[in-house]
Parts: structure tokens; C-alpha cells; sequence
């Protein structure tokens, strides 16, 4: 018996939600990655103060669906696993890159505020965005992640952006240290990054919408 293991390529249908505001663009864009087990249409509603501020939000839903409750049959989404990573990261960025093609045939967005937010799984999937798409990033927030190894060997490499670490000091899922490592080895690597931490939990706090917003306004260094 000869056992033979390979791959195939297929099309695979994603989902996303995307909060457009009101008005006259080209409006600034944000692109919001979930974190593990959730779901994009309610992730991207924790940002409509940024929508109601002429802010453009984009929220992909992650390609890979499960049951985060099996009784209930909760459905949850998850970008990546362990298992084969490379080849995730591969196809992530091809769909971050055809997400973003999308939204600037559909929308008014302004190319040169381009800004991406990552919370816990998204996290490291944003700083992968950075490193590998040709998106023209401008800055990023990482809420309640780290800094994957990966991307650390590789920040002397990268093209410098605007960095925000958001983390809140409760945090039971990420420890706090992990922004505070984060900030070290970003600053070590010629970036300039801020931390914003807040007396709370796992979350994107909405305390940090603000000083969110004035990254985007802002635009570019």
C-alpha cells in the first residue's frame, strides 16, 4: 500500500462586514482583524464611534469556521492553527490583498490612510499583513496580543509605520508583559511605538477609540 499526502488548492468563500460612513469620502480606512472564536459582524460594531467619525472600518471574517460551544452550536472563526502556518500565512495574505483590492473598488477610501487593528489572534495577524502584504500600511494597533516570533526576526527588515500597543493590565488571556517585550524589541528595531494601557481585561477598550482615531486622521509621519 503506498500512502500518498498532498494538497489542493480550492476556492473558498469568506465573509466580512464593513461600517461605511456617512458623507463624502475618500474616508480614512481601518481594517479590523477578530480575535479567535469570534465573529466579524459583531467585532466590528465595538468601532462605531470611529465610523460615525468619517472613518471607513473593514472587518474580514477569518476563513476557518468551528463550534466554540457544542450544545449550543456556536459557531466561532479562527485565522490560523499550528498546523501547516506557513501555508495559512500564505493564503491569509492573499485574501488580506484581494479584501483590500475590494474595498478600494467599492468604497472611497483614502490610500494614504491605510491603518489595520488586530485584536488577540488577529494580533499576529496584522504584524503579518505588515511583514508580507503589499498593502500600503500605514500604521497598526495590536489589542491584547504579542509580537510573534516570526515577525521579530524580521523588524530590522520592515518598512517603519506607526505602531499603537493597546493592553489592558487584567488582561488573564495575553499578559501585559508580553506589550511591554513588544514595545522593547519594536523600539530596539528603530520604531517608534506607543502603548496604551488601561485598567482592564481582554478587550478592545473603548477608552482607546480615541487616540485611534487620531492616528487615522493624522495619516501618515
Amino acid at each position: 500500500m503506498n500512502l500518498i499526502n498532498g494538497k489542493l488548492q480550492i476556492s473558498h468563500t469568506v465573509y466580512y462586514s464593513v461600517q461605511v460612513p456617512d458623507g463624502k469620502g475618500p474616508h480614512p480606512l481601518l481594517i479590523v482583524l477578530h480575535g479567535w472564536g469570534q465573529v466579524a459582524g459583531q467585532f466590528v460594531k465595538v468601532f462605531e464611534p470611529l465610523t460615525k467619525k468619517g472613518i471607513l472600518v473593514a472587518a474580514p471574517q477569518a476563513a476557518h469556521q468551528f463550534y466554540t460551544q457544542m450544545e449550543e452550536r456556536r459557531v466561532g472563526f479562527s485565522w490560523l492553527t499550528r498546523y501547516q502556518r506557513d501555508q495559512s500565512v500564505s493564503d491569509f495574505v492573499a485574501y488580506m490583498e484581494q479584501f483590500y483590492n475590494m474595498l478600494q473598488e467599492t468604497f472611497e477610501v483614502d490610500t494614504e490612510r491605510v491603518f489595520i487593528l488586530g485584536f488577540s489572534q488577529g494580533v499576529s495577524m496584522a504584524y503579518r499583513t505588515w511583514a508580507h502584504s503589499s498593502l500600503p500600511l500605514q500604521g497598526l494597533i495590536a489589542c491584547g496580543g504579542d509580537l510573534p516570533s516570526d515577525i521579530l526576526e524580521q523588524l530590522d527588515s520592515l518598512r517603519p509605520i506607526q505602531i499603537l500597543l493597546v493592553h489592558g493590565r487584567r488582561d488573564e488571556n495575553v499578559s501585559p508583559e508580553e506589550a511591554r517585550q513588544a514595545r522593547e524589541h519594536l523600539t530596539a528595531a528603530g520604531l517608534r511605538p506607543e502603548l496604551f494601557d488601561f485598567e482592564g481585561g481582554h478587550v478592545v477598550p473603548s477608552s482607546a477609540l480615541g487616540t485611534i482615531e487620531g492616528m487615522l486622521q493624522s495619516g501618515a509621519n
